[in-house]
């Protein structure tokens, strides 16, 4: 899902920090893109409109299995790959424990789906039929087991996130790994990925623009520290907790504004006007014991803790991979051919030319020309000692390096 509302916020606020820009304007960058939502984009996008008599329905092979996903990685891959960029494919590992809320309310919104597709059906709504059967679509262990193999075959780097797939892109991006975090969970930057590229999924021949975001002109529009920007995350709506209701994007801006985080903003909180949601709010205080020596007392350290403290700490030491191999090969042509024509079910002579357009690409991808902004670059000035410190600091597993604050406008 992502933060709602902070796109556009950062458009209002930090316009500097988002440009349009095309696709070929990536060449020669690595990108790390959250597989799973691409797979997602792909079950949808990627659709036969049954010769055009009404519902469209995912692309299958000979057995009925989904191949949409397959069609949508394989060429996407190749486009991306022509146009001189090295992406890396990041997919899900478990998820937090902290998101079971998020994954319920996804439960119950496809149980609703499923319903309205029952009656569109017998309706013969053929356009609500669509609707529904589009928020009906999941992308599973299958589809993500499918594409793994496939990205292995065209030689293209996999790596297997211990939990998020866009906090171990983000991770990948501020080690340096990769150029950016490629997504539409805006969430990469709230993990702080330098860059964000949205719109690649839709990146075409004919519309070829995609959308990039930079974090730290993103917090110096806005005049906000890192701390307080995962803050004003978690006040517009995340998948980690619940949110104040009655706040919006603007008033949760000037909220951390003024107040400069969470806490003191419930210090200071009008209760008539806004609602704070239970999990928020520290247990209440126990009756004083008869006894002050009496045993099994219950610890502070075993209070449950505020959920939006749970959530800063999932954007701040999410669990991710300190090292990744990121190695493009050469494609494995007879293995590939055989997965895509024998178990797919796609046109040989197609895959035949795809193939050849993947072999072109790694070739040319292999030694890269220089980018031209490389013969541009302004000099960085001179580091502190405590800056190289946090440049240099690694991406551990359970805890995420520490990104520097914005400077504030004065």
């Amino acid at each position: 899902m992502g933060i709602k509302g902070l796109a556009k916020l950062i458009s209002d606020e930090a316009p500097d920090a988002i440009r349009e820009v095309e696709l070929k304007s990536l060449h020669g960058r690595k990108i790390a893109i959250d597989a799973s939502m691409a797979i997602y984009q792909f079950l949808i996008a990627v659709r036969s409109n049954n010769g055009g008599q009404g519902q469209s329905f995912m692309l299958t092979n000979a057995e009925g299995e989904t191949t949409s996903h397959i069609q949508g990685m394989f060429n996407r891959t190749i486009r991306y790959m022509t146009e001189g960029i090295k992406p890396v494919f990041v997919f899900d590992g478990k998820p937090p424990e902290v998101k079971s809320g998020e994954l319920l309310k996804r439960r119950e919104k496809r149980e609703k789906a499923q319903l309205a597709l029952q009656v569109a059906t017998e309706e013969g709504n053929v356009e609500e039929q669509d609707k529904h059967s589009k928020r009906l679509v999941r992308a599973g262990q299958k589809e993500n087991d499918d594409c793994q193999k496939l990205l292995r075959l065209m030689g293209v780097p996999v790596v297997l996130a211990p939990c998020e797939a866009e906090a171990q892109a983000a991770a990948l991006a501020k080690a340096g790994l990769v150029y950016a975090a490629g997504t539409e969970d805006m969430d990469a930057l709230t993990f702080q990925t330098p860059v964000l590229v949205r719109k690649m999924t839709f990146a075409s021949a004919s519309k070829s623009m995609v959308q990039t975001m930079n974090y730290a002109k993103a917090l110096e529009g806005m005049n906000l520290t890192q701390a307080q920007f995962v803050d004003l995350c978690i006040m517009l709506g995340c998948d980690y907790c619940d949110t104040i209701k009655g706040v919006g994007p603007k008033t949760a801006l000037k909220l951390i504004r003024e107040h400069g985080c969470i806490e003191n903003i419930l210090k200071h909180l009008d209760g008539k006007k806004y609602v704070v949601p239970e999990s928020w709010l520290p247990p209440p205080k126990e009756a004083e014991e008869s006894s002050s020596d009496q045993e099994n007392s219950v610890s502070d350290d075993l209070q449950p803790i505020p959920a939006y403290v749970l959530a800063r700490r999932m954007f701040n030491e999410h669990e991710v991979l300190m090292h990744a191999d990121l190695k493009w090969k050469p494609c494995e042509r007879e293995a590939l051919t055989k997965f895509l024509v024998d178990e797919m079910g796609f046109n040989p002579d197609r895959v035949a030319s795809s193939i050849d357009k993947l072999e072109a690409a790694y070739k040319a991808n292999k030694a890269p020309q220089t980018r031209m902004d490389a013969f541009f670059a302004v000099q960085p000035k001179k580091p502190t000692d405590a800056s190289v410190k946090r440049k240099i600091e690694p991406v551990v597993k359970g805890k995420g390096a520490k990104g520097p604050a914005a400077k504030k406008k004065r």
